[in-house]
């Protein structure tokens, strides 16, 4: 069935239209069902025992296949009827068809019901680690006919992406304010320091703001520029100093490179820790009341068509509801806010 979902779902193409009276055969489902149960029990009688019908029935039923065939389907061999050569080649061929044509059914009816089908997921940053990785990539117990299709894309492309219908949830590092849609919390990610392995404070295992006055901060254009200027602004606001801030449009992981190379340093999350980067040491940053967090975001819209989204979004409530200490009016499908 899982391949019959996934030739529904996949982009391409689509085959040409065809007038169905062009195909008519004058066959109908009734008569292939009624001869592929006599082929399986040998007699009309055994046959319409097992179709609850008169043997009178089945018999019309094949005779009128015969006639629309122009040949034979059954010939009697040793009190028994089985297929002729003919009948033969009609029976396989037409029980493929309509074994093919019940998972077709059975697929479309799952995927109307959002327990099957293709959920594209759009995200930007690293995806080493953590919960992000998790939800792109391992697939639901409960409805493994639901896959996952991952997006990167950079921040600023997220919402328009959205918005054209190309995903159908996009997953935000920090508040998405200027969403137009709906969205609610999900999971949290530390924000850890990326220092060059030669800086002086490379060997010290926590840091704090103030440790930092004057260091050059490096940050991805990629990535949500604004939203991690004002981090920093705010962080060193109470120490009366504006901290220099050099954004590259390159993504998160060039930026770490760069300060592998000296350039300066930068703030990055724990799901990038999975990666390897050379000349680079990280260490946990700490405020004036612990580490610090950032929010990643589920946002989509309120109209958006894919039944097996609302599944995901009613898994990611029961699995997040209640861990957040943020307050969110979303109501998601299937639960309360």
């Amino acid at each position: 069935m899982l391949r019959i979902i996934q030739e529904i779902e996949a982009d391409g193409k689509p085959p040409a239209l065809i007038d169905p009276v062009s195909v008519r055969t004058g066959v109908e489902r009734a008569q292939i069902e009624t001869a592929l149960a006599v082929e399986l029990h040998g007699s009309f009688g055994k046959a319409a025992r097992a179709l609850n019908m008169l043997p009178k029935t089945v018999n019309k039923r094949v005779r009128d296949l015969e006639f629309q065939l122009g040949c034979p389907v059954f010939e009697r061999q040793r009190r028994r009827l089985v297929p002729t050569p003919a009948g033969r080649v009609f029976l396989r061929h037409t029980a493929e068809i309509l074994q093919d044509f019940h998972q077709l059914v059975g697929a479309v009816r799952r995927i109307a019901d959002g327990k099957a089908g293709q959920i594209a997921i759009g995200y930007h940053g690293s995806v080493a680690n953590g919960d992000l990785h998790r939800l792109l990539f391992a697939a639901d117990p409960a409805y493994p006919d639901i896959q996952h299709l991952p997006v990167e894309l950079s921040h600023d492309r997220l919402f328009e992406t959205l918005a054209s219908g190309r995903i159908d949830l996009a997953i935000v590092r920090g508040n998405p304010a200027n969403f137009q849609g709906l969205s609610a919390p999900l999971w949290t990610e530390r924000i850890i320091l990326c220092l060059p392995v030669k800086h002086p404070l490379a060997s010290r295992p926590l840091l704090q703001w103030p440790d930092l006055i004057g260091e050059t901060f490096l940050v991805s254009g990629y990535d949500p520029s604004d939203a991690i200027r004002e981090l920093l602004e705010d962080r060193f606001a109470p120490l009366q100093v504006s901290p220099p801030i050099v954004i590259h449009d390159i993504s998160t992981r060039g930026v770490i490179n760069m300060v592998g190379a000296g350039r300066g340093i930068c703030l990055c999350l724990d799901s990038m820790l999975g990666d390897q980067y050379a000349g680079t040491v990280f260490h946990e940053l700490t405020g004036a009341i612990g580490p610090e967090y950032v929010t990643s975001f589920a946002c989509w819209l309120d109209d958006n068509p894919n039944p097996a989204l609302k599944r995901l979004l009613a898994r990611l409530h029961r699995q997040y509801a209640g861990a957040m200490k943020i307050e969110s009016s979303i109501t998601y499908p299937g639960g309360k806010s």
